[in-house]
């Protein structure tokens, strides 16, 4: 179930990092962005951690909403 869900979503992974990953700076502001809320995780800082994550997780959708709509290019 889990490798089904994963397969399902890779599709709109793959529109979110081509409509946000443009440059090395970019790329390396992901890690910044992926790095927070492990050291949140790693403080054992639970209501932190918690909300980075619910902000990582929710803040591609309106991009790829966007980018199905054909209001974002994918090129």
């Amino acid at each position: 179930m889990r490798e089904r869900l994963f397969d399902l979503a890779a599709r709109y992974r793959f529109i979110w990092l081509r409509t946000t990953v443009l440059s090395v700076e970019m790329l390396e502001d992901k890690h910044v962005q992926h790095q927070t809320p492990v050291d949140a995780i790693l403080a054992r800082d639970a209501g932190r951690a918690s909300a980075l994550m619910r902000e990582h997780l929710l803040t591609p959708i309106p991009i790829i909403q966007q980018a199905m709509a054909g209001k974002l290019s994918l090129s």
